[in-house]
């Protein structure tokens, strides 16, 4: 029998932004073809999570439950000017197996490496110096994963620039509003929603 707290809320947040064209084409084409790919590769990551622990392996089938915000566009923050608008959107993941595993770091660096190389695949280059906050074919964050508390080199959970950001905070009420988690109030929505 497994110790493992399951009532501890458990849900994975991941923000995606893109401004400029990937091989998918404009940011906003990007996003909606980024959205299947990462689905099923968060499906294979949990599933080969689970595959390692032989008492959760009649978990395999449990489907998990996503929730999109819609897209947003905003102004680029940072990084150099005259940079094209980024369409912005947030994914909220909760239940089914996710719900059967407790957030590590072990865990949510995997998921970011699978998340860099998605990135990849739609053009985005993360060794170019210099390229802080700049203009990006598809950026893919981890927000925060339950109550997770990461502050690595790799990885910091929850996100450092979470709150202050409404490029992620409005996408991030929206999908909260669908995963009928607790809505959170933001101010100035206005020029944000396109």
């Amino acid at each position: 029998m497994s110790s493992v707290n399951y009532s501890t809320p458990k849900t994975l947040a991941i923000g995606l932004g893109a401004n400029i064209a990937s091989p998918s084409g404009t940011p906003r084409s990007t996003l909606i073809s980024a959205r299947p790919i990462i689905e099923k590769n968060i499906n294979n990551w949990i599933n080969a999570f689970l595959n390692e622990k032989a008492e959760e392996k009649s978990l395999l089938n449990s489907k998990f439950i996503f929730h999109w915000s819609p897209l947003y566009k905003s102004k680029a923050l940072g990084g150099p000017e005259n940079q094209p608008n980024y369409i912005n959107a947030v994914l909220l993941v909760k239940g089914g197996n996710l719900s059967k595993i407790i957030p590590s770091i072990v865990a949510a660096s995997n998921l970011l490496q699978r998340l860099h190389k998605i990135e990849k695949e739609f053009g985005r280059e993360r060794k170019l110096k210099n390229n802080k906050w700049g203009p990006r074919s598809l950026d893919i964050d981890l927000l925060a994963w339950g109550d997770l508390q990461v502050k690595n080199s790799e990885l910091i959970l929850p996100h450092p620039y979470l709150l202050e950001r409404n490029f992620v905070l409005i996408p991030l009420a929206e999908a909260m509003k669908t995963s009928s988690e607790m809505p959170i109030q933001i101010a100035n929505q206005e020029d944000w929603k396109e």
